[in-house]
């Protein structure tokens, strides 16, 4: 399969954002458990708001707070990342064969979403 390069022609539209990957822990000398500052990681990628056809065509599933984001990184569905001051769950993964930048639905955290 052909392999198409577009990271090149991205290059000029990235911005950084951060993957924030869960803290681990431990338990001490006396078993209570530490809890650690999860690792931040800057990564590089280009991050646009989900279109509306996008929102239609999903019958709603994706809003206005919602991303999609562009990246050489590969993600899995439920990385946490921060971009702007505003955190996102990967919701969608898609690897991309043909291609060396991948596709990602980003769904904005609401911290007060009823459950």
């Amino acid at each position: 399969m052909m392999n198409i390069k577009f990271a090149g022609m991205m290059r000029k539209y990235n911005r950084p954002y951060v993957l924030v990957r869960k803290a681990k822990g431990h338990h001490d000398e006396r078993g209570d458990w530490q809890s650690e500052e999860p690792d931040r990681v800057t990564l590089q990628g280009h991050i646009q708001p989900v279109s509306i056809k996008m929102q239609q065509a999903e019958g709603g599933r994706y809003d206005e707070e919602d991303r999609t984001l562009y990246a050489t990184y590969s993600h899995h569905t439920g990385d946490l990342i921060e971009y702007m001051g505003k955190q996102y769950t990967v919701d969608t993964a898609e690897q991309r064969d043909y291609s060396d930048i991948n596709n990602y639905m980003l769904k904005k955290v609401i911290i007060h979403d009823p459950v």
